[in-house]
């Protein structure tokens, strides 16, 4: 099953954190809302600094990743802000 690797992206300090497998976009910005919950992680603290990435597609039954441009899902900021509302 094919499914897509995102990585989380440090404005501030320039880098990409390690990537995790997620089936859909959907999916990678619920548990990006999870990790905005967690207060001894600095992503509510610094929501604005943050955004989610999606890198690449992962084919689970070839153990393989397939490099795609970079696309940007889901600033944190915009993500707190809907998560307020709720």
């Amino acid at each position: 099953m094919e499914k897509n690797l995102y990585s989380i992206y440090d404005k501030v300090s320039g880098i990409y954190a390690p990537p995790f497998v997620e089936l859909t976009d959907g999916t990678a910005i619920r548990a990006c809302t999870d990790l905005l919950q967690r207060q001894d992680l600095p992503f509510n603290k610094y929501p604005k600094d943050y955004h989610l990435v999606r890198i690449a597609k992962w084919d689970e039954n070839e153990a393989h990743a397939s490099p795609t441009e970079n696309k940007i899902i889901i600033e944190f900021e915009t993500l707190t802000e809907a998560t307020k509302k709720e």
